[in-house]
């Protein structure tokens, strides 16, 4: 009787030792199924890296376009600034309507701007023309290739 189980615990035992490791097909298609996950990861993170520029560069042009229309507002001339440096540094109290110095475009992209241009998410300058008053910036795909066609702010 304990011959018997013993001979049937061995005969166990030997089957389930024969089965430890995983086979080779097994193996491929976790690693398919990984490399597919991870793909997909990175194109998603891509895009929510994409849609964040684009929505930074909406808050910037609109930033530029108000801080315009309030220097314009409180200059003595009542002008539109020359360019977004002239926003940067603003007013002094000899040219502001109320006879106070005020600067309108202290931040973009959320760091102070202190560089004579200021940079879209791309890395580039947005363009910026008081005569025709308008801000400009045209966006890139994540390849870093321009799109067609620029996004344009009146003010």
């Amino acid at each position: 009787m304990i011959s018997e189980k013993i001979s049937l615990f061995r005969d166990k035992f030997k089957k389930s030792a024969k089965r430890k490791g995983f086979t080779l097909m097994e193996i491929l298609v976790a690693c398919a199924i990984i490399i597919a996950l991870s793909v997909g990861a990175f194109f998603a993170y891509q895009q929510a890296q994409q849609t964040r520029k684009i929505a930074q560069m909406n808050q910037d042009m609109e930033a530029i376009t108000n801080a315009a229309l309030s220097y314009e507002a409180m200059s003595l001339d009542s002008t539109p600034p020359a360019s977004i440096q002239a926003l940067i540094t603003g007013l002094t109290a000899d040219e502001s309507v109320d006879g106070a110095a005020h600067t309108f475009l202290t931040q973009v992209k959320g760091n102070t701007t202190s560089t004579n241009d200021v940079l879209d998410p791309w890395g580039t300058a947005y363009s910026y023309d008081a005569s025709a008053r308008t801000v400009e910036c045209t966006p890139k795909d994540p390849s870093g290739a321009s799109y067609s066609q620029a996004v344009t702010r009146h003010f």
